[in-house]
């Protein structure tokens, strides 16, 4: 009877330690990646060891680089984002550890003289019912860690969006520069030989070299601008070791809204990773709680063997408990209460700064949609026909060239204009789509950028 109840004392703790291996992160990097490219349709690369930069499939630089193209490499080679992608593996192991089962410790007296052997196995229960509040908890945290690194994916996707756009208007910007560099040459030159033929006064020839020399600089200027943008995108995308130049392709611009206002914030709410990891935050801080709280009763398994009783060798049960009567771990459950508190008003404050950025992003979004129709159809469409007509008028001699090149000056400041305005716009639009999540299909598309050089200038 005493060897049986020995095996079975012995078999518990083995089956508990088994036990204890059950608990699996779910929410591993497979899931990042899945939810990732739910939302943007790029997913996140297979071999999280590898350390040259690696091209998604059907990516190649040879041919120049999209916005899409873009954002797949960022998401594989981003070293900021790789480096807050091994937080799955604390967490990983934060849920091994929360499985683990103590162990048991096993002391022995030697005999010597007439004190016999003695031999004694403590078992801490207390892990038992400890075990599954430690482990939920760890498994809603491991979700939170999982939830917050989709929605830094996401915010890397909206970088390099930003990004890309602001290389663009930025090369744009270099090519208007140039253009208005030349021309302003060429008016200088004009005033330079009417100052030589006593049309105008030196005074006057200085506001058209001014004026030259300000062109210049400004090009300086957004060389520069487009360099620092060029240098952000490659880091951004993991490609800073890349040494040739990279093309990028003409953009998308949202046209036209087929959702309200209203709808965008309900589905930014549904969609949204960081307001999922609040609402995770408050179920784990439950969970923690009921963990403190199983703290309060300690309760030791004991087995006891001595070597010669009045029968021979003896075995024999045990028990060893805390009384609970002055430390009922007050503090620690205390502390768990005031964080599941923070938890449930983190919860709201989350969620109200979601609708205030959807609001922020949908009015500037159609503030930018307005301000570049109206350039367009305004400004812009004044432009062109007035370049048009000088360029008649100046073919029978009813102009000046130089009369002629101040019209085109102006279409050159209009093109300017149009190229802010579209940046602004498309910038409106990656702030409006992170806002909500990448989750809605909200808005439909059109190409832009070479149609920016099709004017008669």
């Amino acid at each position: 009877m005493c060897l049986k109840t020995l095996y079975y004392f012995f078999l518990f703790p083995v089956v508990l330690i088994s036990v204890g291996c059950f608990a699996h992160l779910t929410h591993d990097r497979a899931y990042v990646s899945d939810s990732i490219s739910r939302r943007t349709g790029h997913n996140l690369a297979s071999d999280e060891k590898a350390e040259d930069v690696r091209l998604p499939d059907n990516i190649s630089l040879i041919d120049g680089l999209t916005e899409d193209e873009a954002v797949a490499i960022a998401l594989w080679n981003n070293a900021k984002f790789q480096s807050d992608l091994t937080d799955l593996g604390f967490s990983r192991a934060d849920l091994i550890e929360a499985g683990m089962i103590s162990n048991p410790v096993f002391s022995m007296f030697f005999p010597a003289g007439p004190k016999q052997m003695e031999t004694t196995i403590f078992m801490p229960i207390e892990s038992l019912w400890q075990r599954p509040c430690r482990v939920s908890a760890a498994r809603l945290s491991a979700e939170r860690v999982a939830e917050n690194l989709v929605q830094n994916g996401l915010n890397l996707v909206r970088d390099v969006m930003l990004t890309y756009t602001n290389l663009i208007f930025s090369q744009e910007r270099v090519n208007i520069a140039k253009k208005e560099t030349v021309l302003n040459g060429e008016i200088l030159t004009i005033a330079q030989a009417r100052l030589r033929a006593g049309d105008i006064s030196g005074l006057d020839e200085s506001v058209f070299e001014l004026e030259a020399a300000r062109k210049e600089r400004d090009l300086v200027n957004t060389i520069r601008d487009a360099e620092l943008l060029d240098a952000k995108l490659r880091t951004l995308l993991g490609l800073e070791q890349e040494e040739k130049t990279i093309k990028l392709e003409p953009i998308q611009i949202d046209s036209e809204w087929d959702i309200n206002l209203e709808q965008l914030i309900t589905s930014a709410y549904a969609a949204r990773p960081d307001l999922r990891a609040a609402e995770i935050a408050i179920e784990e801080a439950g969970k923690r709680l009921g963990w403190e709280r199983s703290k309060i009763f300690n309760f030791t398994a004991i087995m006891d063997f001595n070597e010669r009783g009045r029968s021979g060798s003896e075995f024999g049960p045990g028990a060893w408990f805390e009384l609970p009567i002055f430390n009922r771990n007050n503090g620690k459950v205390s502390r768990s209460k005031a964080q599941l508190e923070k938890a449930a008003k983190q919860y709201v404050a989350v969620k109200q700064e979601i609708a205030l950025k959807v609001r922020e992003a949908y009015i500037n979004y159609l503030s930018a949609q307005n301000a570049l129709k109206i350039l367009r159809s305004g400004l812009l469409s004044s432009s062109i026909t007035a370049v048009e007509i000088a360029e008649k008028r100046y073919s029978v001699g009813e102009i000046t060239y130089q009369d002629y090149l101040g019209f085109k000056r102006q279409l050159l400041d209009s093109r300017l204009r149009e190229a802010e305005s579209t940046a602004e716009l498309r910038r409106a639009s990656a702030q409006l789509r992170h806002s909500v999540g990448f989750k809605q299909k909200m808005l439909k598309t059109e190409t832009v950028g070479a149609v920016s050089h099709t004017a008669p200038f």
